[in-house]
This record gives C-alpha cells, sequence and structure tokens, in this order.
C-alpha cells in the first residue's frame, strides 16, 4: 500500500512540473524527413534519418506505424525465420552516379542492420505499435547530397537529404 502511495505521489509532481513529460517527450521525437504510406493499409512508414557514419557508411533509419486499432501483418520476407526481415530489402540509389547500395553484411554474412527477433516468421504490428529499424550501407562519394532510399512495403523515399 505505501509504495503505491509513493507511486502516485511521484506522478502527481511530475504532472505539476511544466513541460514534463508531453513537451520534453515531444521534443525527444526526432521529426521524420518523409513519410509514406506501406503498400498494407492503416500502415505508415516513416524516414527518419539518413546520415554519413564512421567507416565510410551511411545509416538509415525508418519505423513502420499501424496507425489502427487492430493488429496488422505486413508482406515481408519469405515466411522462414529472419529477423532481419524489415531491413534484409533495403537499398539506397545514388542517382547522381547511378549506383545502388545494398545493405552491408558483416562476416558472417548477416545484414549489418536492426535485429527484430520477435517477428518470428512473420511480421505483425499490433495495434498502434511503432517499430523502429535501421540499416547500414556503403557511402556514396562525398559529394552526393542526396539519395533515394528504398524500404521494404513503402514507395521509395526521394530526394532524402543525407547529412
Amino acid at each position: 500500500m505505501m509504495r503505491r502511495l509513493v507511486f502516485l505521489v511521484g506522478v502527481l509532481c511530475l504532472l505539476q512540473i511544466p513541460g514534463l513529460p508531453a513537451e520534453s517527450l515531444a521534443a525527444a521525437a526526432p521529426k521524420p524527413i518523409a513519410i509514406q504510406d506501406h503498400e498494407v493499409a492503416d500502415v505508415e512508414v516513416a524516414l527518419l534519418e539518413v546520415k554519413r557514419t564512421s567507416g565510410n557508411t551511411v545509416t538509415v533509419r525508418w519505423h513502420y506505424r499501424n496507425k489502427s486499432s487492430r493488429a496488422i501483418r505486413l508482406q515481408h520476407g519469405s515466411g522462414s525465420m529472419d529477423a532481419y526481415r524489415l531491413a534484409r530489402e533495403a537499398y539506397l540509389l545514388d542517382a547522381v552516379n547511378r549506383v545502388k547500395y545494398v545493405v552491408l553484411k558483416d562476416s558472417n554474412s548477416q545484414p549489418i542492420a536492426a535485429r527484430h527477433p520477435q517477428f518470428g516468421s512473420r511480421v505483425v504490428l499490433a495495434p498502434r505499435q511503432t517499430v523502429v529499424t535501421w540499416a547500414k550501407f556503403q557511402a556514396p562519394p562525398a559529394g552526393v547530397t542526396n539519395m533515394t532510399v528504398n524500404v521494404p512495403g513503402a514507395p521509395p523515399f526521394e530526394d532524402a537529404p543525407l547529412s
């Protein structure tokens, strides 16, 4: 009983501090570069970041968001167990040099990308669920400032700024 009372008092104190928690949480969430509708209705795909990173690589982050109040199955991958199915088929296009960059692989031929083993043999987003994922790619030449980002299930994100 005492623990519940202490918890409730703590929550009430937080609610009375200006700017917490809603404003600070909103400030922490990055504004998407662009948002596309997924090929499955009621799912959006937001491009969050396309950034040059160490090792002459580019890291791309994006999320899938179920906007509905029902679970939605996405049609990604072959149906076999694949923890990388959200990123495996992603790629970048450098329109200036006409080069396609696929997801980099490690020494075991596994994608250098987010693992999502929770999805098992299929991707099912719970109601209102958002799943953030990422992948690494070889970096284009230094003069390239925009890329087309292709992620599974969404139309291309064209001319995405490369920071």
